[in-house]
């Protein structure tokens, strides 16, 4: 895995020495993302306050590795003159089509051990998931207002092993979303996100309201802001609240840092921490690092411990 995706970043980053693009001013974007991770949960029945007829002790540990492709087309022009790089796309008010797939493999061991007379159980687990999604920003310039529109496909395939005993199961996924937005000045958005997805027997629809906003801190300095609410009308689910800031010491530079809250109805809390960096190593070629911890409270007696890493290039042309 790790020999494919160093050929496919040396790929990448090849297209994007020999470009001839003129300097600002793209009409193509690729990129692509290999993201680890790994998570290791316990759970202490005793401490669950529900009833066990056989209290005991449940420790897993699992590992993903995660590689992810996108490219989009700028049919009205992307110009990365004004402001962070990072961002052309929302300050040179760019219309684009993207295209994007992501694949995730991920293993997992899981044992309990309880008292009286149920013996120990180990479960071995190996799952597999492909996403592809397609996605529409057009923007009307002159009037600031745009539209938003996506569709995404996803299948999981999963394997379990549990005490000599194997299983498998297969599930598929589809979700769109339509949304509309306005720019309140040069550098501020204001949109409404409707989300629907479509799982087997199960349905739910997801609002969200998203405002975006980049400043300047001085003579050269940059920020930008993006704060996210959304709402399910899936019972049992809560609010998400997202938080995210960036500072552009220059325009080829970016420093980000991340919060997410998920509130669930039964009262347990998901918080999210990432970080971010990006540097345009040239004008056209940026590489990208990040790291995310979640901290979920999914249930008493529950310990969860999650991280994921990433790095990635970017080639416009």
């Amino acid at each position: 895995m790790m020999m494919k995706i160093n050929s496919a970043l040396a790929l990448l980053i090849g297209c994007g020495f020999v470009t001839d693009a003129a300097a600002g001013n793209y009409d193509y974007e690729v990129g692509l993302t290999y993201g680890w991770g790994e998570s290791d949960s316990t759970f202490d029945s005793a401490f669950s306050g529900a009833p066990f007829p056989s209290p005991g002790i449940s420790t897993s540990s699992s590992d993903t590795d995660n590689i992810d492709f996108f490219g989009s087309w700028y049919y009205s022009g992307l110009s990365d003159s004004v402001g962070p790089k990072s961002r052309a796309a929302f300050l040179s008010r760019a219309s684009s089509v993207g295209l994007a797939y992501s694949r995730s493999d991920g293993s997992s061991l899981s044992e309990f051990t309880g008292g009286g007379s149920i013996p120990p159980v180990t479960t071995s687990s190996d799952t597999t998931s492909n996403t592809i999604s397609a996605n529409l920003r057009h923007v009307w310039r002159d009037s600031g207002w745009y539209a938003l529109a996506g569709i995404s496909r996803a299948d999981l395939e999963a394997n379990t092993l549990s005490n000599g005993m194997a299983a498998s199961f297969d599930f598929d996924s589809t979700a769109y979303f339509l949304g509309a937005g306005k720019y309140l000045g040069k550098a501020t958005t204001l949109d409404l996100n409707v989300a629907t997805s479509d799982g087997g027997d199960s349905n739910s629809t997801v609002f969200a309201l998203t405002l975006s906003h980049v400043g300047s801190i001085g003579a050269s300095w940059q920020y930008g802001a993006d704060v996210v609410y959304a709402t399910s009308d899936t019972p049992g689910d809560g609010d998400s609240y997202t938080l995210r800031g960036a500072l552009y010491p220059s325009a080829e530079f970016e420093f980000g840092l991340g919060f997410s809250r998920r509130e669930s109805g039964s009262g347990f809390d998901s918080d999210t921490i990432d970080a971010s960096v990006g540097w345009f190593v040239r004008e056209h070629i940026e590489l990208t690092a990040r790291y995310l911890q979640d901290d979920p409270d999914i249930s008493p007696g529950v310990d969860v411990d999650s991280n994921l890493f990433g790095v990635g290039v970017r080639v416009r042309f």
